[in-house]
């Protein structure tokens, strides 16, 4: 019987090293893994590469009598720049600025430089102009020494002993080199080429991958470092070689090259743990039939990246992605491109588009009934919780109306004439002002703290419960809020609305951190799969998944389901106009599928309603 084993088993490692390999990605630095190639291309040799503290500098000289030319051809010499001017004059200006140290906050450097030219002569050159300033690159003495490496038409190995020891040079693949030769290694370079004709771009074919990793690993062992030049220059590739092990990450680019490898450890994440999916029953998903109870979940800030992001950390799935009944909303304001959070909240309260920073107020800055008020006029109970304040621009637009999201104190003072039943979130500091408690109170509101306090206030009493500490870092209120949300609406003949807001996903897009945006969806995700099953035994309650917005313009660059690793890559800190996801499932389902407006969906809830 004949079987493709050898390929299936060599894909199979690939896979199970992809953990390990993870892992070694996040501990690149630009201080250690970062090589600026043909540096003197730069339009501004040495410093841009510098002012981005990358590790390695490549530089490509000619030989001509006392002379080192700075060019990679021949006939592109240009007399004026010579090592000097170009390096090793800015180097020892720097040097003394730090104190000796090549970066002043710390971090190595080395010069690799390219004989283009005959090496013996071309390395005796370079010893007699190095002389001078020798305790500079004497890496045997000095900690902060710039290392200098010499590549191409180097001297052959025996001829190093000859050679100040302040010379390293770059091993070649398939060379014998003997103990003491291999301590003057200092890493080993070849063509990327011989191994793969990869643009860069999609991934590298399994075969082709499987020979990188074995030629990487092979130097490894000998305990060398490993660079690739001939290489692309691009950021899947960069991710490649990370996964791999490949030290030295080649680039032109050195700022882009710089950026991903300075904000890596905010965009990478890995799972400590998978929660379990619920199964929908889907028994009266899209039934044409009025629902009794609706609950309107919104993800702040969370656009397809973050809810994809959670999802590939969770396995692949998620609770919101077992849903039929899908579309997108658009969340453009009345007076803007992109919304912020009190205009797209109060689309979705009153009905209609308006202005950034209004709250439950038209774009004309009138006053209008927000989907609390008017499903309450119909005798329904509602329920607003969030894990951010009360006065936060979601919960507030309804509850709330004014035209500035920042007028805290007036916004605190709006909840007096809410007729919302439940009110969950975190406490602001208005609610310290002289009398508001006593206004609250009056209107028939109990005010708790802390949701083990709810079970002491009657399930039929008005209340408002404040997160017990009064501070933002409760990221996980909304989840048991689900359940004594349900506990005190629930009960109600003529039905409940129930809107809750898993607002810290936002901040993880704004701060660019991709671990608080995926923590904060997985959490989202579990009230979701809450929530559907609520409705499943329910059976009468529509459940609608949403977001006010994008925030962070993220993008999942890449991924593994098995380890739930993820690596994305910002565009912004600010919101974008990118439409989001519309989830729905239960009775009256079907009406928010497609592509709709943030504010088509309080007026199809009160028409299902009705």
């Amino acid at each position: 019987m004949s079987m493709k084993i050898p390929r299936i088993f060599s894909l199979s490692l690939l896979l199970v090293g992809l953990s390990v390999q993870m892992l070694q990605a996040q501990q690149y630095q630009v201080g250690k893994n970062a090589h600026s190639h043909n540096d003197y291309l730069q339009v501004q040799p040495f410093y841009t590469a510098y002012a981005n503290r990358f590790a390695s500098i490549e530089i490509d000289v000619y030989q001509d009598g006392n002379n080192l030319y700075v060019s990679h051809d021949r006939k592109d010499i240009d007399t004026a720049k010579t090592i000097e001017r170009l390096y090793l004059n800015p180097l020892f200006d720097q040097l003394k600025l730090n104190g000796g140290r090549p970066y002043p906050e710390g971090g190595s450097l080395q010069f690799m430089i390219d004989f283009k030219t005959a090496g013996l002569p071309a390395l005796k050159v370079l010893e007699a102009k190095l002389k001078p300033y020798r305790g500079y690159f004497d890496v045997k003495h000095n900690p902060y020494a710039v290392r200098i490496v010499l590549s191409g038409a180097i001297p052959p190995p025996p001829e190093w002993k000859n050679f100040d020891e302040i010379f390293f040079f770059d091993g070649r693949p398939g060379m014998k080199y003997t103990e003491d030769q291999q301590k003057r290694v200092a890493f080993y370079s070849t063509s990327f080429e011989q191994f793969s004709k990869w643009n860069g771009l999609g991934r590298m074919v399994a075969e082709d991958y499987v020979k990188v990793v074995k030629f990487v690993d092979s130097v490894h062992a000998v305990g060398k470092p490993v660079r690739f030049w001939g290489c692309p220059d691009t950021k899947t590739c960069w991710q490649a070689f990370m996964k791999i092990g490949v030290d030295y990450l080649n680039t032109d680019h050195p700022p882009e090259l710089a950026k991903f490898l300075n904000t890596y450890p905010a965009n990478f994440y890995r799972a400590v743990g998978k929660h379990e999916i619920y199964k929908p029953t889907f028994k009266t998903d899209a039934l044409k039939v009025a629902p009794k109870n609706v609950i309107l979940l919104i993800s702040d800030g969370a656009g397809f990246s973050q809810l994809w992001a959670a999802a590939t950390a969770n396995g692949g799935q998620l609770n919101v992605t077992q849903l039929k009944q899908a579309g997108y909303s658009n969340t453009v304001p009345a007076n803007d491109y992109n919304t912020d959070s009190a205009a797209g909240a109060t689309a979705m309260s009153i009905g209609e588009k308006t202005n950034n920073r209004f709250i439950g107020m038209s774009a004309s800055g009138q006053k209008q009934d927000n989907i609390v008020e008017k499903l309450s006029a119909r005798g329904l109970r509602c329920g607003i919780v969030s894990n951010d304040k009360i006065t936060g621009a979601t919960p507030s637009s309804f509850f709330a109306h004014q035209t500035e999201r920042d007028w805290s104190d007036k916004i605190a003072a709006d909840v007096v004439n809410s007729p919302a039943a439940l009110i969950i979130g975190g406490y602001p500091a208005a609610f310290d002002q002289s009398g508001l408690t006593e206004q609250v109170k009056a209107k028939g509101f109990e005010i708790t703290k802390g949701l083990a306090r709810l079970k002491d206030v009657p399930v039929g009493k008005r209340v408002i419960c404040f997160d017990n500490d009064r501070t933002e870092d409760n990221f996980r209120l909304i989840e048991p809020a689900f359940d004594e949300a349900v506990k005190r609406l629930g009960h109600h003949k003529k039905g409940f609305f129930l809107m809750i807001e898993g607002a810290k996903i936002d901040g993880g897009g704004h701060s660019n951190k991709i671990s608080q945006c995926i923590d904060e969806y997985l959490s989202f995700d579990r009230l979701v799969g809450k929530a559907i099953k609520f409705a499943d035994e329910d059976k009468e309650t529509l459940v609608l998944i949403t977001s006010d917005h994008e925030t962070g313009g993220l993008i999942v660059v890449d991924g593994n389901y098995q380890e739930g690793t993820v690596l994305g890559s910002f565009t912004t800190t600010d919101h974008t106009g990118l439409p989001v996801p519309l989830f729905s499932y239960g009775p009256g389902s079907a009406h928010f599928r497609g592509f709709l407006q943030n504010a088509d969906i309080p007026n199809k809830i009160l028409e299902l309603i009705r």
